[in-house]
């Protein structure tokens, strides 16, 4: 017969809900994701919201995201270092680097396996914010901005992004796009 210690079977007991308390909960149905994924070139990111959870596979409705723009610029030799790291590792944290330039999106509806994929929720904010970078163009106009040719192309391009910037009615999207504005010296 097996006995256990009162604190190990406490402990067991309690597990589900130190998961709970360190970040580490169930994805449920309604939660917003950022998922990485790997196709036969890199990765790329899909922002959602899971629909249904079955059998431990989940059905997420969302956009995908492929970062054409920073491919390119790897594949040109002029990508380094934090944008190379953010393809090869993409999270909420530096997704930044991926969308900040071309890319190739639309609707995903799907199944997603969180033993395969890299699942990671996030907060309604965060997803409004990215999904807004996304749907308002800005990774067109940031790249149109950097791939520039001429002094008169790039100041043209400025002011369409700036006047796009001010037309936001989001202020958390609108705060986010004029950080990274003035983090990419454009302002």
């Amino acid at each position: 017969m097996l006995f256990f210690d009162n604190s190990l079977v406490n402990i067991i007991l309690l597990l589900p809900h130190l998961f709970n308390m360190f970040g580490m909960s169930k994805l449920r149905p309604g939660d917003f994701v950022f998922i990485v994924k790997r196709d036969e070139n890199s990765n790329y990111i899909i922002i959602g919201r899971i629909i249904s959870d079955n059998d431990k596979v989940l059905k997420v409705r969302g956009t995908f995201i492929k970062p054409i723009g920073l491919l390119e610029r790897i594949r040109a030799g002029r990508a380094q270092g934090k944008p190379v790291e953010a393809l090869n590792n993409p999270e909420p944290n530096n997704c930044i680097f991926l969308i900040i330039d071309k890319l190739d999106t639309g609707d995903f509806e799907d199944y997603i396996d969180p033993k395969i994929d890299k699942v990671i929720p996030i907060n309604e904010n965060r997803f409004f914010v990215l999904d807004g970078w996304v749907k308002e163009s800005f990774s067109e106009l940031f790249g149109n901005y950097f791939n520039s040719a001429s002094d008169e192309e790039k100041a043209e391009a400025r002011g369409v992004l700036i006047k796009k910037m001010n037309s936001l009615m989001s202020q958390e999207l609108k705060e986010h796009v004029y950080a990274v504005a003035r983090s990419s010296q454009i302002l």
